[in-house]
């Protein structure tokens, strides 16, 4: 792996529902293959492009609870089994539960906690923003 390509955040393997919207197309619930501070895997197949956007929302599971993690995210690559997306912006909570829900199911939480950065690697808003109204392909 060249050092364009080394991960930023450490991956934890996740096996929780999302759901995706892409610009008149939904998938979901689809399962998610694993988690990192910057982005996710989801399995499926799907038809999108590296660089589209999507809308991502995890709801909590376990509680009866409204909160739902929603974040931006734009198409990384797509393979055979899925595809791997990167977060661009989310509401200040969808952070938090996503820091907390990283935490929660990794193995050694402090190693994951020494890479909350100082401030966000993504746009952080008040709540969820939408999708980019034009979704170009981004490379």
């Amino acid at each position: 792996m060249n050092d364009n390509q080394k991960r930023k955040f450490t991956r934890i393997n996740l096996h929780r529902k999302v759901n995706l919207q892409f610009q008149g197309k939904g998938y979901g619930p689809c399962r998610i293959k694993d988690l990192s501070l910057g982005g996710m895997y989801v399995l499926g197949n799907f038809a999108m492009n590296a660089g589209e956007f999507c809308s991502v929302a995890i709801p909590q599971c376990g509680t009866p609870s409204d909160l739902t993690f929603k974040a931006i995210a734009r198409v990384r690559r797509k393979d055979d089994i899925g595809v791997a997306i990167e977060f661009t912006s989310m509401g200040f909570n969808s952070y938090m539960y996503l820091q907390t829900t990283l935490l929660y199911e990794a193995e050694d939480p402090v190693s994951i906690s020494i890479e909350f950065p100082k401030d966000s690697h993504c746009e952080l808003t008040e709540s969820c923003p939408d999708i980019p109204e034009q979704n170009k392909v981004i490379q």
